[in-house]
């Protein structure tokens, strides 16, 4: 029952290789990011492709993926979640892995109290400003409160932005160059160089590492930013967290499939399945491999953003109402229809195809960074 993701490995890894190159032309360090179950591909596999680029530093979402990033991968570990005091389980993991890996591993902190932070055993730290994404950071008051920088290692200013950034005309002010006066950038533009303008006085207060991580940012913005910097005579160097357009920015080089594992030929009707689903005019029951252990969903993910997208979704839901469920299985570019939901291992799919044979393959569109693949092919 191998439900598996076949991977184009040159169109994959030229993949890689182009976006690390777009952001070291624009002026960026590309910091891969390897959370959750490693985008589909699992983490394990990412931390290898991370190396093959040749990267001395990758981000995980949690300390809970820290003991098997540790593992596989023999660089710097920045964890993205910031520290958190009140959750007790996370604080004993913290220091499990503090104890013998403090200088492997950068602690995100997110408010100004450091001194649990500091007991647990961290000694590398991202001071993280709050942005309007409006889920962790640190206010740019507090920030400027913080007076006692001497006894930790700062690397810098973390930011994590939002991905939808609505476009606002900005006018100069002493906060943006006049090079930019007029011009339209969006809301995080603006709040990270805000961000930049305060952590540049502390950085040198303080004598802090000029550096700045970022979360969400295209090569295009990295090059607004460093001209907005140059104009004020900065000196920050940036490094962009990637993850998503790093490892699935190239759709063309991925094909989840499930395998063909039985056939059964309807002669009569009949009811079939956990819901005793009745066969009415399908003339064969097709059993696949894929179910909901491994992310396979009621309908394949889509966005309906356009006005065509959301009419599909009206027909859909109007087909469901009916008895008639499209599954995200498709052979010869046909979805096939679900018998009823999909099972933890295998789906039912109904079929009229004769062409269809026990061992196929049918391609399924599955969303990457909720799905857990059996084997992963071509990356070998």
């Amino acid at each position: 029952m191998t439900f598996s993701l076949n991977v184009n490995a040159a169109k994959f890894r030229g993949h890689l290789v182009s976006v690390m190159n777009t952001y070291a032309t624009a002026g960026a360090e590309l910091v891969p990011v390897i959370k959750g179950n490693g985008y589909g591909f699992g983490r394990g596999l990412l931390a290898s492709e991370a190396a093959r680029l040749g990267s001395n530093r990758i981000a995980i979402g949690t300390v809970w993926e820290l003991g098997q990033s540790l593992a596989d991968f023999a660089g710097e570990i920045l964890v993205l979640e910031p520290f958190n005091s009140s959750d007790t389980s996370a604080v004993a993991q913290w220091r499990t892995h503090l104890e013998h890996n403090a200088d492997r591993i950068i602690v995100t902190v997110s408010n100004v109290d450091l001194a649990a932070v500091r007991s647990a055993g961290a000694k590398n730290f991202y001071l993280e400003g709050k942005t309007s994404l409006s889920r962790f950071g640190i206010l740019h008051h507090d920030m400027q409160s913080i007076a006692n920088f001497s006894d930790l290692n700062v690397l810098g200013l973390s930011l994590h932005l939002p991905i939808v950034q609505p476009a606002t005309k900005v006018d100069a002010t002493i906060e943006i160059s006049s090079a930019f006066n007029g011009a339209t950038l969006s809301k995080s533009m603006t709040e990270t160089w805000n961000w930049i303008v305060l952590y540049q006085e502390l950085a040198t207060k303080f004598s802090l590492p000029k550096h700045l991580s970022l979360s969400h940012v295209t090569d295009d913005q990295v090059k607004s930013l460093k001209k907005m910097m140059q104009s004020y005579n900065f000196d920050l160097a940036i490094e962009v967290r990637v993850g998503t357009k790093l490892w699935l920015g190239e759709p063309s080089a991925l094909q989840a499939v499930g395998t063909v594992l039985q056939i059964h030929e309807i002669t009569h009707k009949q009811t079939v399945g956990y819901q005793q689903t009745e066969t009415g005019n399908n003339k064969r029951l097709v059993i696949v491999s894929g179910g909901t252990a491994h992310g396979v969903a009621m309908a394949a993910p889509t966005n309906a953003s356009s006005l065509r997208k959301k009419g599909v979704a009206i027909a859909e839901g109007f087909s469901q109402a009916i008895g008639k469920v499209r599954s995200p299985f498709s052979y010869n570019g046909k979805n096939l229809d679900f018998v009823e939901p999909p099972h933890m291992q295998v789906s039912m799919l109904w079929s009229n195809d004769m062409t269809i044979s026990v061992g196929d393959s049918l391609n399924c569109n599955v969303r990457n960074t909720t799905s857990n693949f059996d084997s992963v092919l071509g990356l070998d």
